[in-house]
């Protein structure tokens, strides 16, 4: 998803993508990492103020949009959530109007950090109609312990919404995500925010045997879908727990 400079036309470029894709009748539709906060991330001063001018809203449109969708789970990308004065990049997870999941990033980085925001400190995977769910947030993915804590609470498919830094160096691929999907078979949802470039924020199904969907390199809106063989999946994790 391209940032756009104002709440409302993040929200309404959102609404847009989010009708498109259920007419596909997915199981899950999700949304990017700060998706609805205006421009990009290096502009990023103040957690209270992005708060203030956006979360009410933004968690308004998502319980909003979720009961349109019927029986669709949305993974609505993340908001910066207060809690006893503190502020949190929080990912929500909704299905027919109703918030059944959150989970708060544990490994902000530093523009974060200097911003206000706090580290969450618990793991979270929920279970769905259709499979475990996990919840990861951009940077979580370099901390091996916050990743192992997920894998080991059942996840099998990991919803990661990102962002892109316009300082984040070209990466070929998506290492960091296929070593986790090949490792601990699993599926991993890349979900990118995109500005003045993409790098680090291509959207990308990424499977234990490769990358089998991704994003191109330009800034623009983007509507990704893919069946996931769930049979396929636990198959594959049987293999990976036989003794060599």
């Amino acid at each position: 998803m391209k940032v756009r400079n104002t709440l409302n036309n993040n929200l309404a470029a959102a609404a847009t993508a989010i009708h498109k894709a259920a007419k596909q009748k997915p199981a899950f539709i999700a949304l990017p990492e700060y998706f609805s906060v205006p421009n990009n991330m290096e502009q990023f001063t103040s957690a209270e103020k992005i708060s203030r001018e956006t979360y009410a809203e933004t968690l308004c449109f998502l319980e909003k949009t979720s009961r349109e969708l019927e029986e669709i789970y949305l993974l609505g990308g993340t908001v910066l959530e207060e809690a006893e004065g503190k502020f949190y990049n929080t990912s929500t997870l909704w299905l027919n109007g109703k918030l059944i999941g959150k989970y708060r990033k544990i490994n902000p980085i530093k523009i974060e950090l200097d911003a206000g925001v706090s580290r969450g400190d618990k793991p979270a995977v929920y279970e769905t109609m259709h499979c475990k769910v996990g919840m990861l947030i951009c940077a979580d993915m370099f901390d091996s312990a916050t990743v192992r804590a997920v894998v080991d609470l059942g996840a099998e498919l990991v919803f990661l919404p990102v962002a892109a830094m316009g300082t984040h160096p070209h990466v070929k691929g998506h290492p960091l995500t296929e070593k986790l999907a090949t490792e601990n078979g699993i599926y991993v949802v890349k979900v990118g925010n995109v500005s003045s470039n993409a790098r680090g924020g291509r959207s990308a199904f990424i499977t234990p045997w490769g990358i089998a969907q991704e994003a191109t390199d330009e800034v623009k809106d983007s509507v990704m879908t893919m069946d996931l063989d769930m049979q396929k999946l636990r198959e594959y994790q049987k293999n990976l727990k036989k003794p060599a």
